[in-house]
């Protein structure tokens, strides 16, 4: 439900639940906490049954090689996963930088440092997979002036504030999700590094239909412009829960449009090769990725290309 049709004693109940769950998350343990999250992911994958049947349309899609046991049971650890998680952001919010720093293995910062070198801006593209959130603070704190996030906000304001909070305690910063193209340009065009997550759906007028698992799906092409009118370099970002309270950060090698191969420096091939790229990743951790969100709308509801009803309020909680 869009927050055009919210009423403000909602937002104040869904905030109270927020604070007395803060509180909680305060005094539990990550291995607690991880266990009060994965229950409350069992839930949420028991009750919702419209999320369940996507995520059930999406597995098989994508994974048509495994029996419908294997994907129903992968369902359940993305539940978990996600349950986890999200708690743990609760948890992460009183953790100082050198904290965090000390739970997390962090690989391929080379890559980031060539990518720096060339002193253009830095362009991060992640994805809803694995611990996003964790990985944009680890980025932001290897950069001089952090990390500028677009994220969409939430439909609920106060909770909204509490997240934009929290992503910015570390020095980064949320752009939203209107109108930032300009400011996306100004940083990268002041060398600043600026953070989007493209593995959603977008609509047919902001993307491009192309393959995602072999399947044609509606992808936003900001980055591949952005990559083309700022030649900046992309760097893959990628966050991993590896268990309560221990986590991974990422970084692969940056893509930059003027080392491409003309015939391939395109809007439409370059989105198409960074599709992989985030496909690639979800195969690597295909139980950490958000199978939940609606991502072949099209081909599930038997649409064509002109039937497609992009809805706006379908997204996760939380949201990047």
């Amino acid at each position: 439900m869009g927050s055009k049709n919210r009423t403000a004693l909602r937002n104040r109940l869904e905030y109270a639940a927020f604070v007395l769950t803060r509180g909680a998350a305060r005094r539990l343990g990550s291995r607690s906490l991880c266990r009060l999250g994965a229950a409350l992911g069992e839930v949420f994958h028991v009750v919702d049954r419209r999320r369940r049947a996507i995520a059930r349309f999406n597995l098989k899609l994508a994974f048509p090689e495994l029996s419908q046991r294997e994907r129903d049971r992968l369902a359940r650890e993305v539940a978990r996963h996600f349950g986890c998680v999200t708690l743990d952001m609760l948890r992460l919010r009183s953790v100082a930088p050198a904290e965090l720093l000390a739970h997390v293995q962090v690989d391929g910062e080379e890559h980031l440092k060539r990518a720096l070198s060339l002193n253009r801006g830095v362009i991060f593209m992640s994805a809803h997979v694995g611990y996003w959130e964790v990985a944009a603070l680890i980025a932001g704190l290897r950069l001089p002036d952090g990390l500028a996030v677009v994220n969409r906000p939430l439909d609920n304001p106060l909770l909204e504030r509490e997240l934009d909070s929290f992503r910015s305690r570390f020095g980064n910063i949320a752009l939203g999700k209107k109108r930032v193209l300009r400011a996306m340009l100004e940083r990268l065009r002041g060398g600043k590094a600026v953070g989007l997550l493209i593995d959603q759906r977008s609509k047919p007028q902001a993307g491009l239909l192309v393959p995602f698992f072999d399947q044609p799906a509606w992808t936003h092409a900001i980055l591949a412009r952005l990559m083309l009118r700022t030649n900046a370099p992309l760097v893959p970002l990628w966050g991993f829960w590896e268990g309560p309270g221990r986590y991974s950060v990422r970084f692969d090698p940056a893509l930059v449009a003027d080392e491409i191969d003309g015939s391939d420096c395109n809007e439409t091939s370059l989105t198409m090769r960074l599709n992989q790229v985030i496909e690639t990743v979800i195969r690597e951790r295909p139980n950490q990725w958000l199978w939940f969100h609606d991502r072949w709308q099209s081909i599930r509801l038997g649409l064509d290309q002109q039937q497609i009803i992009a809805t706006d309020d379908d997204r996760p909680t939380p949201q990047g």
